[in-house]
């Protein structure tokens, strides 16, 4: 956990650097950095709530065994990945390459965990699973990330907003159920 919750601090970090100081603090250098901060605002939320959602499948976790491990190293690669991609997309917002490979790297990101969360339930099969594993969860995080992929080829300077609302929508739905429990 203490390593996971590292590699997780690191990659959220990293993201910050890509936020240029203007030369001069100007209303319009400011909001040039607009595609670059919101992208690294999108990708923080998004690792704030996967950080969140991978202490509630690890505190479940009675036994970890060699599955386990390999997964949360398959979800530790990715999550490496968010820093550069978050990058890629907000130093270009507007071209088709980058939202796409910004959208498929989180999608494999949040399969990742899809997986993460199963090894853990077969090997604690007491443990209830993740709330993210829920089929309306899935339906909002999947769907959404698919429809921004496909907004990414459509209207690429759209692709963020679409995958803000999906975030913005799970994260309510996550504020949710934790105050309903």
């Amino acid at each position: 956990m203490a390593l996971t919750d590292g590699i997780v601090a690191i990659a959220a970090t990293i993201m910050v650097l890509e936020l240029a100081v203007p030369q001069t603090v100007t209303l319009s250098s400011l909001l040039a950095q607009g595609p670059v901060f919101y992208s690294y605002l999108v990708s923080f939320v998004l690792i704030y709530l996967a950080w969140r959602s991978h202490h509630n499948a690890f505190e479940k976790a009675e036994v970890i065994d060699g599955k386990v491990f390999l997964a949360n190293g398959l979800w530790l690669f990715f999550i490496t990945l968010i820093p550069f991609t978050t990058a890629l997309v907000g130093n270009a917002p507007s071209q088709t390459m980058a939202e796409a490979i910004y959208v498929v790297s989180l999608i494999l990101w949040i399969s990742s965990f899809q997986l993460l969360d199963i090894a853990i339930t077969n090997a604690n099969p007491l443990a209830p699973k993740d709330e993210g594993r829920d089929n309306t969860a899935r339906l909002i995080l999947f769907g959404g990330h698919f429809l921004a992929l496909a907004v990414a080829f459509i209207a690429p300077i759209y692709t963020m907003g679409v995958l803000g609302i999906d975030i913005l929508i799970m994260a309510i739905g996550i504020i949710w159920n934790s105050n309903n429990c």
